[in-house]
């Protein structure tokens, strides 16, 4: 028997920003509304919400209806899951409506239902729509998951739909309610970005990962490099639908494949500044709790709700990156060394400095080594008045890495709040492109690859 709906809808939004594309299992396809759909439409509805509705009085009649706003999952040539990118006169006139979205039950538990409303929200996009929502009731859990996992955030003004918005997480074990904002970009457009990000909403964990390229040049047969295959590997990993994901094993995990990936590449791993790596800064929310795990130079920070800073984590690599960095100044102000000259000179030093990975006297590094279960960064903190968390490679800070300023951690988490993340990392490379020669900001190239994930811990406790 179908649950009824005993108290008015609940409302959840999101932003069309940052989509990922649709990607249907095998034997699954997407398309829009086709003359005879009308019957799919109802039997999945049917099916789905155990009511019978027509397609005439609650589609085709509607004002906004086109056939390209009406779209079906296919399982060969038979619509299985269907959702409509819709509009509403009672919203905003730049939201689109999620709406009826349905799966046949003989095929859940493939995903369906996210794809299919994910199809919906990009439609939003062509149909000129920045923002998203829909309505949902209480008792539909698994809809609800499905949301919170598509980037949709409760609508929640008022005590009362904060207290039923409680009641639901709680029950799906969700740790809160969260609004992830996310961006990645390559710090030169010939070149492949070896950062990736962690959006894991079904597992609660969030993060960055920046790639390490071997000192030795190394292309597979697809142009990736070592430091983007070490990424990616991570990422996967820590990307698994798995709810009780454990950050550390999972790190370890992509630890012991990457040792194997660089053996199978023939790659030599006796020599440290020969190996692929990467080095992360990644979260797991619980109800009452936040775990991270950390290596290199990717930062962790915490802003609570009084508006305090807390720095999570330390920059593992800032004084290995210093040294190379005055050794170029000294060899720079010279003035009569080729560029070339001058990186034969340091090479030595950088070898040195890659053989601290994962050593006692070193930095942590996911480079294969076994030893990164002891070097690695790990911990938890109480969410009790945690409001964000915000984690960063090295990219978005490479020009205050080795500021002494006391403050420079809680004056970029203010940059990142008042700008966004997009609009802080378009002002930075407008700032590398006057410090091309890396002068006034002294760092290794004029730009690096950028990436930031920060979470919005909006009911942390209930």
């Amino acid at each position: 028997m179908m649950e009824e709906r005993q108290l008015p809808q609940l409302i959840m939004r999101r932003t069309l920003e940052n989509l990922p594309e649709v990607q249907l299992p095998e034997g699954y396809v997407l398309r829009s509304f086709q003359p005879g759909d009308e019957k799919h439409w109802e039997r999945i509805v049917e099916k789905a919400f155990r009511r019978i509705r027509s397609f005439q009085e609650e589609i085709r009649s509607h004002f906004y209806f086109q056939p390209d706003r009406v779209l079906f999952v296919c399982a060969g040539e038979l619509p299985v899951a269907t959702a409509c990118a819709w509009q509403e006169p009672a919203w905003e006139d730049d939201s689109g409506y999620l709406h009826m979205v349905g799966v046949d039950p003989e095929h859940s538990g493939r995903g369906l239902g996210y794809q299919i409303s994910l199809a919906a929200l990009r439609q939003m996009i062509v149909d000129g729509r920045f923002h998203a929502l829909l309505e949902t009731d209480d008792f539909r859990l698994p809809a609800v998951r499905t949301y919170v996992k598509l980037g949709f955030t409760p609508d929640a003004p008022t005590e009362s739909l904060r207290s039923r918005w409680g009641i639901v997480y709680r029950k799906l074990n969700l740790p809160c309610g969260v609004e992830v904002k996310q961006a990645t970009r390559p710090g030169s457009a010939t070149t492949a970005n070896e950062d990736a990000v962690v959006i894991n909403a079904e597992a609660d964990i969030y993060g960055v990962i920046d790639g390490v390229s071997a000192m030795l040049p190394y292309r597979d047969d697809e142009g990736r490099t070592g430091g983007f295959i070490a990424s990616r590997l991570l990422a996967e990993e820590l990307g698994s639908g798995e709810s009780g994901l454990d950050l550390r094993a999972a790190v370890l995990r992509a630890n012991a494949t990457l040792m194997d990936r660089m053996l199978a590449a023939g790659v030599d791993v006796a020599g440290k500044w020969k190996r692929w790596g990467a080095v992360f800064a990644v979260v797991k929310l619980s109800r009452n709790r936040v775990e991270y795990v950390q290596s290199g130079d990717c930062m962790l920070l915490a802003r609570y709700k009084d508006g305090s800073v807390r720095v999570l984590t330390r920059n593992q690599v800032a004084e290995f990156d210093l040294k190379a960095l005055n050794a170029k100044r000294q060899l720079s102000v010279k003035g009569n060394l080729t560029e070339e000259v001058i990186a034969s000179r340091l090479k030595a030093l950088f070898k040195c400095n890659r053989d601290k990975a994962n050593a006692p006297d070193g930095y942590s590094v996911m480079n294969g080594d076994p030893a990164l279960e002891y070097t690695m960064e790990y911990g938890s903190l109480s969410s009790a008045n945690l409001q964000r968390i915000y984690a960063v490679t090295d990219g978005l800070f490479h020009f205050i890495e080795n500021d002494e300023d006391p403050l420079k951690w809680q004056k970029l988490a203010t940059r990142l709040d008042e700008q966004g993340i997009e609009s802080y990392m378009d002002e930075l490379v407008k700032e590398e492109e006057l410090d091309s020669s890396c002068e006034r900001y002294p760092r290794h190239k004029k730009s690096d690859d950028k990436s930031a994930v920060i979470i919005d811990l909006l009911w942390a406790g209930l």
